[in-house]
């Protein structure tokens, strides 16, 4: 895998516009999107909450304010108001992950005529895997009722997403959020993102017109940026400035590329998972990778959310696999259906013991009234007879450590048991058709708080 590169993948883009987009999408994602709270519940509310009251008074949800940062882990407790994009999920009625995503404001700057225009009114771009693209419009229409918003599907954007592994890209993304992401209010935010523009820090000024949205890809610590256009690049690294450039390499990978990192460094999304499987915001990460908000109050699925957050007790979480195994059998596993694969821990679980008992012997005393053996049975010994399918002893147990999710070549993700996993993180894999199990092992990524 290449060190550096830019593709454009395939990705499918909603716009919400109108007065009450704000509002509207605020009680559909997992991010926050209104400035005020409203306290339904008091255990929905975190006690930081006071901390950010200036924010009503800087934020107009019915205009085009941009969008706020935070993150849970944050020992600050920053909430940053900026024009770059967050990733986020929707959730159903039960809690359950709808699909993950990527919301923008639109535009990201107003250096051009058509963006001046288009900032007049809430603007947001919601970003997410094709396959998602059209149950989540219906999603939308369904919860618009008579919010005075307008939902439609854009075909003229394409996404970009660049990469770059070196430890200067690193550091440099580093100053650059400190530098131009660290705003406080929207007049503060649109400044910097013009500026951003202008200085040409990033993007070629010829073609920052067709920028529509951006943003630094945090769900992985400064793991890329990501750039909405509103025109294909003919090459796409006309979309960066010469002084970028002259900093950074940019070269053009196949959107595989993308896909293939995202496994090796243990980024789940929602689309790698079979269709139909239903999981829970926290088996899927969502509060590791910058997507959760504690103190925005109601949204859809939030009751059940933010109650396992605050109960404490998250039992299963998607992790990354790798596969070792004859080339053959590997094929296999890549061409079967993952709901058949089993996955069972490489050692198995000893039986429970019968642990002694604190009152000594569990022996009966003897009987006052003598011998307390029952009569002889009528109908003979009243011993069991041996029974004809063997030792009725306990065997060690096989028991499922999880799920397989998916599988791309050597790597793969499946949902698992973290107690199970915190013991022993050797894996056997039965595949249907092939003999022999598979070997995998779980890994816990590097990037997740160590407490876990």
């Amino acid at each position: 895998m290449s060190w550096n590169g830019i593709a454009r993948i395939p990705r499918a883009v909603l716009q919400i516009k109108g007065i009450d987009a704000s509002k509207f999408l605020n009680g559909l994602i997992t991010t926050r999107l209104l400035p005020n709270v409203v306290k339904k519940k008091q255990h929905t509310i975190s006690d930081n909450e006071n901390r950010h009251l200036e924010l009503q008074e800087v934020i107009d949800p019915q205009k085009n304010w941009g969008l706020m940062h935070e993150d849970i882990y944050d020992p600050e407790f920053n909430i940053f108001v900026r024009r770059d994009g967050v990733s986020s999920m929707f959730l159903n009625s039960k809690g359950r992950v709808v699909n993950d995503c990527f919301v923008y404001a639109n535009p990201y700057h107003t250096l051009t005529e058509a963006f001046r225009e288009t900032i007049k009114e809430p603007n947001f771009l919601v970003e997410v895997d094709p396959k998602y693209a059209s149950a989540l419009q219906s999603l939308l229409r369904i919860h618009k009722l008579s919010a005075r918003v307008k939902i439609e599907p854009v075909k003229s954007v394409f996404s970009y997403y660049y990469y770059n592994e070196t430890p200067e890209f690193e550091e440099w993304l580093e100053e650059f959020q400190m530098n131009y992401l660290t705003t406080g209010d929207p007049e503060g935010a649109l400044e910097n993102a013009n500026k951003v523009v202008e200085e040409e820090l990033i993007f070629n000024k010829k073609f920052a017109p067709n920028v529509a949205g951006f943003a630094i890809d945090n769900r992985i610590p400064n793991f890329g940026l990501k750039i909405l256009t509103t025109e294909e690049a003919t090459d796409p690294a006309e979309i960066f400035s010469e002084s970028f450039k002259a900093l950074f390499d940019v070269k053009e990978v196949s959107p595989h590329s993308i896909t293939d990192r995202r496994y090796v460094n243990g980024l789940f999304e929602t689309s790698d998972a079979p269709a139909g499987m239903s999981l829970l915001p926290f088996e899927c990460n969502l509060d590791y990778i910058n997507g959760l908000s504690l103190e925005k109050g109601c949204y859809v699925g939030q009751e059940l959310t933010i109650r396992t957050y605050n109960g404490g007790v998250i039992r299963k979480r998607v992790v990354p696999l790798s596969f070792t195994g004859d080339e053959g059998d590997l094929a296999k596993l890549g061409d079967a259906d993952v709901t058949e694969v089993s996955l069972e821990p490489a050692v198995e679980e000893e039986a429970p013991k019968k642990a002694a008992s604190p009152f000594g012997d569990s022996k009966k005393a003897a009987s006052p009234f003598g011998d307390s053996k029952k009569a002889a049975s009528p109908f003979g010994d009243s011993g069991k007879s041996a029974s004809p399918f063997g030792s009725s002893g306990r065997a060690p147990r096989k028991s499922k450590i999880g799920k397989l999710l998916s599988v791309r070549g050597k790597m793969g993700f499946a949902l698992v048991n973290l107690d199970k996993l915190k013991k022993d993180n050797r894996l056997k894999v039965s595949v249907p058709g092939v003999s022999k199990e598979l070997d995998a092992t779980a890994h816990v990524p590097e990037w997740w708080p160590e407490d876990i």
